[in-house]
């Protein structure tokens, strides 16, 4: 979403900068109120274009930066037969995840599923190699489970009361009485 906002406010610097030069230039009042009035058209639709696009998946041909990445962990799969393939993946570099519209491939659909579902029977994560490669030895997708992650080591168990010992109470009151009556004897002299 923040690399949205960059793109929006660079569109929008460049519709403010062309109309400027078309209302500060010496043409007649109606060619600049409608300079004006497209350039605020055009700023709107801009901004509604690029909020609809958040929720559009992004076909696979159109990945720019991430077309290199080794492998992705897949984490949801969907699709529409004999239309396409919705994959939702999470890259290393990335914080975020992404969905992503693949061409319909049956065998390949059906391969994303097994994996899913064999990744939750075991609690692994599963892994693509490269699925944005138009190389055709490629094209055969390596579709795997990680290992699962070791669970994090556990604490010693802090030792606690493992008994109740009533006299214990009473010889630490005594102990404190003594002291006082030593303080007030010192005191007294």
């Amino acid at each position: 979403m923040n690399t949205l906002i960059w793109f929006y406010i660079t569109i929008t610097i460049l519709i403010v900068a062309i109309t400027s030069l078309t209302i500060w230039a010496r043409k007649s009042s109606i060619v600049r109120t409608y300079a004006l009035s497209m350039a605020t058209i055009a700023v709107i639709l801009s901004y509604i274009s690029l909020l609809e696009l958040l929720s559009r998946p992004k076909p696979k041909e159109l990945e720019l930066f991430n077309r290199n990445a080794k492998e992705v962990t897949l984490l949801h799969v969907s699709w529409l037969e004999e239309e396409a393939i919705y994959i939702l993946i999470e890259i290393e570099e990335l914080a975020e995840p992404r969905l992503y519209k693949f061409p319909w491939n049956a065998e390949m659909a059906q391969k994303f599923d097994e994996a899913i579902e064999q990744g939750r029977e075991n609690g692994e994560n599963v892994k693509i190699s490269n699925p944005f490669t138009s190389d055709t030895e490629a094209k055969k997708t390596l579709v795997y489970t990680s290992p699962a992650k070791p669970m994090e080591p556990k604490e010693a168990p802090k030792p606690g009361i493992t008994s109740y010992d009533p006299e214990a109470e009473i010889k630490s009151y005594e102990n404190k009485k003594k002291e006082f009556e030593e303080y007030e004897n010192t005191d007294q002299e």
